[in-house]
């Protein structure tokens, strides 16, 4: 692909629109490069409208994936359950972060992602204030719209969005096309730039109908109706 003028063509009419949904591991290494996919595809795209979201999204299942991912030890269950509250509380901070606007909340994901990946540091209270100041927010309300039950609630919606789109790891993005009422299209794993123009510039309307199409022959390329229930696998 030639990106020499930085910017792609037109893939749609005007009237189109795209919502993107990322659901990520928020001290994940991949959920960050992924995240950098997105943010450069969107950035780059012209004639198109989109609409995305940054969901942090983890059960147990996705906990041991990332903890195989480091090479840890899956059936220490201390550890195990350490790193399952270690992603829900940054789950939290995230969902605070956004309290104070979606630009801050997501550079607020990206700066704890990359200062937890860049390099080993213990997370704590004290990173969590440091990336805060980072990303220019408010740290005392932060800290006290993470404690609060309305974040709390929101994070468990977020988890319900994933359940219900059959979400199995992170990162996996979900594509959906306002011209077509019944299915969009999940992408698992590796999520690249190009990964995610070629299923953007394979219309959503021709998947449900079209086997043969190249994107639906990748292996972590599922169709997924827009009743949130995988339909094909």
């Amino acid at each position: 692909m030639n990106r020499q003028q930085n910017t792609l063509r037109p893939l749609s009419s005007s009237q189109q629109i795209y919502e993107l949904y990322l659901f990520v591991n928020p001290i994940g290494l991949k959920c960050y490069n992924s995240e950098q996919e997105v943010l450069r595809f969107i950035e780059d795209v012209e004639g198109v409208k989109i609409h995305f979201r940054f969901i942090t999204f983890h059960n147990f299942n996705t906990v041991t994936q990332y903890m195989k991912r480091l090479n840890l030890p899956t059936n220490n269950l201390q550890l195990r359950n350490q790193m399952y509250q270690t992603i829900y509380d940054a789950c939290l901070a995230y969902k605070a972060a956004l309290m104070q606007g979606k630009k801050r909340g997501r550079k607020f994901l990206l700066l704890l992602q990359k200062e937890l990946t860049s390099h080993p540091i213990e997370y704590s209270d004290e990173l969590l204030t440091r990336v805060a100041e980072g990303a220019r927010l408010d740290v005392d309300m932060f800290f006290e719209d993470k404690a609060s039950g309305f974040v709390k609630s929101s994070y468990e919606a977020d988890q319900q969005i994933g359940q219900e789109m059959n979400i199995l790891q992170t990162p996996s993005l979900v594509i959906f096309d306002s011209l077509n009422n019944h299915f969009g299209v999940l992408l698992e794993d590796n999520i690249t730039y190009d990964l995610i123009e070629e299923a953007i510039g394979q219309p959503l309307t021709t998947l449900n109908t079209s086997h043969d199409t190249q994107v639906l022959k990748k292996d972590n390329v599922r169709i997924i109706g827009k009743d949130y229930l995988s339909i094909i696998k």
